[in-house]
């Protein structure tokens, strides 16, 4: 079964957090840069991200469209949809509001919690 969800990780920096950097972000698929984020239109990295509401029906597919619209070459096509969906399960599983990490477990992606909420008006 297909995950769909209506969150959806948004950039930041934090030390503290003082910016919100606004863009989408997936797991990078940089082989070099793992445990890290990058931002679905290919505009850059980030090491860690806050948790969004969409208002959109998000699924792997629809971040896949996205991500190969921004000129990424993917190599394995379906390596990576089966990890967007893990991404999108683990996405939901957090609250608005929440900055989260990225660290490899084994072969895949792991999202942790970093913070329950970014500092006031750090946002």
């Amino acid at each position: 079964m297909t995950t769909t969800t209506k969150k959806m990780l948004v950039a930041v920096d934090i030390e503290p957090i003082t910016t919100r950097k606004g863009r989408f972000v997936i797991p990078s698929q940089d082989e070099h840069c793992l445990d890290a984020f990058t931002a679905i239109d290919g505009t850059g990295t980030a090491s860690f991200a806050c948790v969004s509401y969409t208002g959109r029906d998000l699924d792997a597919n629809t971040l896949f469209a996205r991500y190969i619209e921004s000129g990424a070459k993917v190599h394995n096509v379906d390596k990576l949809l089966a990890d967007l969906d893990d991404y999108l399960t683990q996405v939901k599983s957090f609250k608005v509001g929440n900055v989260l990490g990225l660290q490899m477990n084994g072969a895949s992606a792991e999202l942790y919690l970093v913070h329950k909420r970014p500092p006031a008006g750090a946002m």
